[in-house]
């Protein structure tokens, strides 16, 4: 049955195809120029080639005497060879002159190598004195020499696109006379939590008041994410009031919580129609978190959460987490890993249930999937004594021994 909204139905759809049509929404992630100390942490939006070889020309890698392996093959302790030392090529002050038979210079450690030479003997196998040098020792042609281009050569691959920048990245970039980089601008989300019953946690509360525990927890939730907030309010149950603020809201992704369902005082859906969103689900056949709401209009995504922080908390999960993900210049995805059931865990509902477990690791034996005692969609303990969810279906069991995928929290340690 159609309801009276328009791309709405009244009819509850599931995780799979409120998936698909989030996909099918999600606008191409933001790239921008970015100096390269403020790219750090960020996700390449191109491909960088490098821009000149590596190493940029031919050096030493010891200190010692830059000579031809013509002059110097021969030598050995009991029969070093003598050449005339004619200069010096230095770090930054290369030898300018021709190095010929019978000849060498000193070198430094990172210096160009001087024109005639092909081999670096190293100072402790030479003894010098009254300008010549004697070479006691010489492995082979092009010892200890540093050949240009021997790392990458110009027009080589650096860094592919969605590459993390780190700090050697950074240094890598640097190293080749790169300074600025297209990266993918983080994803700005902004948070609207109503409810005329809502008050912060330090402030006075009456006997008829909540503290709000959704704003701190989305907040951070985003920002474990790899999104940006940009703004955070709280709004009254005011129908005009939600209208103001959502129009007021300026992000990729506007994620209200709480008025989504269908009471009286409950205007997150008409707030959003009013400010030109255009609807494309609302309800999902799930357990916790039915009452979801999904609008867009142009380039911002508007989610209309469940009030319940639980219910709240899981939707972000499934839903927004990844589309941050995705808007970062990442593949839409989540977190998981498998795991072995300790003992049967059943879904005995009629929608699909997001079921909280804990996860143990056992050596050798990798993680075991244990039901968290506590399901409750309003007990937060649900959240913060568990690792993660399953997924099931309604009447599917996941039996003792069996495996199966668990969807990671990001907020947990690594089980021990």
């Amino acid at each position: 049955m159609e309801s009276n909204k328009p791309g709405l139905t009244a009819e509850m759809i599931s995780i799979e195809e409120a998936l698909r049509i989030i996909k099918n929404n999600i606008p191409d992630p933001v790239g921008q120029e970015y100096e390269i100390a403020d790219a750090v942490g960020r996700l390449l939006a191109e491909d960088i080639s490098a821009p000149e070889p590596s190493p940029r020309f031919t050096n030493s890698a010891m200190d010692g005497y830059a000579v031809r392996w013509e002059d110097v093959r021969e030598a050995t302790p009991d029969a070093p060879v003598s050449l005339k030392v004619v200069g010096e090529s230095q770090a930054g002050f290369p030898f300018q002159g021709m190095v010929r038979t019978g000849e060498t210079v000193r070198i430094s450690t990172g210096a160009m190598l001087a024109p005639g030479c092909d081999t670096v003997v190293r100072v402790e196998d030479t003894e010098e004195q009254d300008g010549r040098v004697r070479i006691l020792a010489v492995k082979k042609q092009g010892q200890d020499v540093r050949y240009q281009g021997e790392e990458f050569q110009a027009g080589d691959l650096l860094l592919a696109r969605r590459t993390k920048i780190s700090a050697p990245h950074a240094a890598l970039l640097a190293a080749v006379g790169v300074t600025r980089v297209k990266a993918y601008r983080p994803c700005e989300v902004a948070v609207l939590v109503t409810g005329s019953e809502l008050v912060s946690s330090g402030e006075k509360i009456a006997e008829h008041q909540i503290r709000d525990s959704n704003m701190l927890m989305l907040k951070a939730a985003i920002e474990e994410s790899g999104g940006k907030v940009t703004s955070c309010r709280r709004v009254v149950d005011e129908e005009q009031a939600t209208v103001e603020a959502i129009g007021q809201a300026r992000a990729d992704i506007i994620l209200c919580t709480g008025g989504v369902s269908v009471g009286r005082h409950d205007h997150v859906k008409d707030a959003a129609e009013a400010n030109g969103y255009r609807p494309l689900f609302w309800k999902i056949r799930q357990k916790p978190g039915k009452p979801l709401y999904f609008a867009r209009k142009e380039a911002t995504l508007l989610f209309g959460l469940p009030g319940n922080p639980v219910s709240a908390f899981m939707c972000f999960a499934h839903y927004v987490r990844p589309v941050i993900t995705a808007l970062n210049g990442l593949p839409f995805g989540w977190p998981t890993v498998s795991g072995e059931a300790a003992d049967d865990i059943t879904n005995k509902g009629s929608r699909t249930n997001m079921v909280r477990v804990q996860l143990t690791w056992r050596q050798n034996g990798g993680y075991c999937i244990t039901h968290a005692e506590k399901q409750g969609s309003h007990m937060l303990t649900s959240l913060s004594e568990a690792d993660g969810y399953l997924i099931l279906e309604p009447g599917q069991t996941l039996s003792r021994g069996e495996r199966g995928d668990v969807y990671r929290y990001d907020f947990r340690r690594e089980p021990v």
